[in-house]
């Protein structure tokens, strides 16, 4: 059995997040979406309602777990006996900096294969960040977020 792990912040989770999730979960027996803390960001969202957001757009997916991570992503692949980590790739500059932490994550750990997906077109400029930015000006997201996000957002 495959075991595969897609770990990001998901501040929110975006449709775009959602379609590597789908397509990563008929390609491997069971998908972890791991919840990071990026040291790197000021979270928007809390991890309790990040992690209710994935829940909730990923029901339908039988064979998808969600979890909180703590530490590096290798750590978390090992937590749950996962040899598959799951990459999206939106752009140029998303490979160099994917690259650059395969590579990292392979001096860490060789067994952990990373795997990177591209994402559809449509969601070439979904990101969390992007979201935000649009929620700051008060723009319609229902394009980027999954039903469940924009509900709670516009209450």
């Amino acid at each position: 059995m495959t075991i595969a792990a897609f770990c990001g912040s998901f501040d929110p989770i975006t449709k775009g997040h959602l379609d590597i999730i789908e397509r990563a979960s008929r390609m491997f027996e069971e998908v972890y979406v791991f919840i990071s803390i990026n040291s790197g960001k000021t979270s928007s969202f809390s991890l309790e309602q990040r992690m209710n957001w994935i829940k909730q757009s990923c029901q339908h997916l039988s064979n998808v777990h969600c979890r909180i991570q703590n530490g590096l992503s290798v750590e978390a692949c090992k937590s749950v006996n996962a040899t598959v980590l799951i990459r999206g790739l939106r752009n140029t500059l998303d490979f160099e900096y994917e690259k650059n932490i395969a590579a990292m994550n392979t001096l860490l750990d060789p067994c952990i294969e990373t795997i990177n997906l591209f994402t559809k077109d449509e969601y070439a400029n979904c990101s969390s960040s992007n979201v935000k930015e649009l929620l700051k000006y008060h723009q319609d997201i229902s394009r980027l977020v999954p039903e469940c996000v924009l509900k709670e957002i516009e209450k």
